[in-house]
């Protein structure tokens, strides 16, 4: 056998250890600790690490330093998208998104929650010559816009503080700002529904619903967005009263 043979052979194993790493995760098991991959895969704990590390660099895998716990990673949920263009749901969700773009002549998309992120995987551009749009892959925080709020208001006090603790090292928002983003959640979650004006791109305003699974968990947001400047996108996005 030639040298490059065996490095090929080598090759085909790395990747077929990586695979059997991102085998691990279902929807019973999301987070898994360093320990628990290597007793599923068979793999030593070095081996795990070293291809864990490797799959993180390439956002397929995402650390949560506090809690040690791995999950799958923004790049897995880039790649689903594309599926997601072609699957079930997008059966189910794009008549209801075409519905929406038509009654409120806006952008109407579907945000896929991602760890402390969301990204967006389905959207029907609005008809309007000046239009906003999220870009279909496209990834961002939930601390801020009108999908990433539904989405947040959601989710347990913990994951709420750490993404909350993480917009604020990104912004390097004031403690002020936390305060009154979590007074904003309480009435989201109260409500149903999340409003958003010029806080991810300026003159953009949005409106959000999140989408629970059978446990009352959120799992994906539906957005509406567009422009303040549009005449009539009082009747879409207005602000609070």
């Amino acid at each position: 056998m030639s040298a490059e043979e065996e490095r090929a052979i080598v090759g085909s194993q790395t990747v077929d250890r990586a695979l059997s790493l991102l085998g691990c995760f279902s929807a019973d098991q999301p987070s898994i600790f360093l320990h628990e991959f290597s007793r599923l895969t068979g793999l030593t704990i070095p081996t795990t690490h070293r291809l864990l590390k490797a799959l993180e660099s390439r956002e397929f895998v995402s650390f949560d330093s506090g809690s040690k716990l791995y999950t799958l990673g923004a790049a897995t949920v880039r790649l689903a998208s594309i599926v997601i263009q072609n699957s079930d749901i997008q059966t189910v969700v794009s008549p209801w998104l075409v519905h929406l773009r038509l009654l409120t002549g806006e952008t109407a998309a579907l945000h896929w929650l991602v760890e402390r992120h969301r990204v967006c995987v389905l959207e029907f551009e609005s008809r309007h010559p000046v239009r906003m749009v999220s870009g279909t892959g496209q990834q961002y925080g939930l601390a801020r816009g009108a999908a990433g709020k539904a989405l947040l208001a959601n989710l347990d006090s913990v994951e709420v503080r750490a993404a909350i603790d993480e917009a604020e090292n990104v912004v390097n928002a004031e403690a002020s700002d936390s305060a009154i983003l979590a007074e904003e959640l309480l009435t989201i979650r109260e409500q149903g529904y999340a409003m958003s004006f010029s806080e991810v791109v300026e003159g953009a305003n949005a409106i959000a619903a999140p989408i629970l699974n059978v446990i009352g968990k959120p799992i994906a947001a539906i957005n509406i967005t567009g422009p303040e400047s549009r005449p009539d996108g009082g009747r879409v996005c207005a602000p609070y009263p």
